[in-house]
């Protein structure tokens, strides 16, 4: 595990050269681009979603799978087995609205001798026994247990959308320069069932997740220091991804851009002029003295959308330096305003920047 540690925290400082890049609209194949793409360097899968009990209490979780690439290069006769071009970390987290508690757990491994594999071919991932898989069916299986949590999650998710390809065509541009981009896919209303335990209680739940595949190798500009990315599921039936890429003067980047989904799944794209985030509230962590937002108003004229998003657990602060080596806030949110609804938040490069890194 320490070796595997070293890797990916000197893989974002690795050149590009050798790699592929996004510099336009992908070809994509399924069920072969839900699977890994290593020619790439960089790669997440990442879920979060709602999940409510029987008795109401209900919470959020998340379940992320990163691929940072370390070497280009196909294996060659006589490589070791236990040769590391692939590194995989994972981030469990699972936050309790009614305690106010989120709890994470996170792994890394090298792609090789067993230890973590990511298919080529659909979704199908798996770091010991944590594993994320799409059945020949559509549906998603995710399974995570951590002892020292004492989390387990068990879920079926099923799409209730069709795939979203954002931006042009699945292309996501990051920055100015060619091949600051990613290819940037998302089911953003999938329906969920399954168990959930938290210190040997386990419940059926059932809820909504939104799932986010992305890919790149130089994804960010180079005077990025964070994003705020919203994943919102509206009432009305509409869901809203939007993110805002952050210079390291606080100010927004051009490529900042979001999606407007309708409830047939019928789409619009939409550029950094077609919404604002504007910061109300901060919090700031007791443990590592970094102030985030917290309570946003969002607007979106076009889609008539002008509301409040609030943090349902404002500790929800995620210290992932065992892992990608990177501390950022993540958790579930309210939405309340023209069009009520619910949904995720991440905000990043607010206790380090994340430039460099992505």
């Amino acid at each position: 595990m320490l070796r595997a540690l070293r890797l990916l925290a000197i893989a974002p400082l690795l050149a590009t050269a050798g790699w592929e890049t996004v510099v336009a609209p992908p070809a994509l194949h399924f069920p072969r681009d839900h699977g890994a793409h290593p020619a790439f360097r960089i790669e997440w899968w990442y879920v979060t979603g709602r999940l409510t009990e029987p008795g109401g209490r209900w919470y959020g979780f998340q379940l992320t799978f990163f691929r940072q690439g370390l070497d280009p290069g196909p294996s060659v006769p006589g490589e070791s087995t236990l040769r590391a071009r692939q590194v995989l970390a994972a981030h469990l987290a699972v936050g309790d609205v009614s305690s106010g508690r989120t709890r994470l757990a996170e792994r890394v491994r090298r792609v090789a001798g067993g230890l973590a594999g990511a298919s080529t071919g659909d979704l199908d991932l798996f770091l010991e026994n944590w594993t994320m898989r799409r059945t020949p069916e559509g549906t998603i299986v995710i399974a995570a247990s951590d002892r020292g949590t004492a989390t387990d999650l068990r879920l079926e998710l099923t799409p209730a959308k069709p795939l979203v390809l954002h931006g042009e065509g699945g292309l996501s541009p990051k920055g100015p320069a060619p091949g600051t981009a990613s290819v940037y896919l998302s089911w953003t209303r999938l329906d969920v069932r399954g168990t959930l335990a938290i210190d040997g209680r386990a419940v059926q739940a059932q809820g909504h997740a939104w799932f986010d595949h992305e890919w790149g190798t130089s994804q960010l500009g180079f005077d990025v220091a964070g994003w705020d990315w919203f994943g919102l599921r509206l009432a009305d039936g509409r869901d809203v991804m939007l993110y805002r890429l952050r210079r390291e003067d606080g100010s927004a980047a051009s490529e900042s851009a979001g999606t407007l989904v309708e409830p047939d799944g019928s789409l619009r794209h939409l550029t950094a002029a077609d919404f604002k985030l504007e910061a109300k509230t901060w919090w700031t962590s007791p443990r590592t003295g970094a102030r985030y937002p917290a309570t946003f108003h969002v607007t979106v004229p076009l889609a008539g959308l002008d509301a409040e998003v609030r943090p349902l657990i404002p500790d929800s602060e995620l210290d992932a330096r065992g892992s990608t080596g990177t501390v950022y806030w993540e958790g579930p949110v309210a939405v309340a305003g023209s069009a009520p609804g619910e949904g995720y938040a991440e905000l990043t490069g607010y206790a380090a920047s994340m430039a460099g890194r992505f």
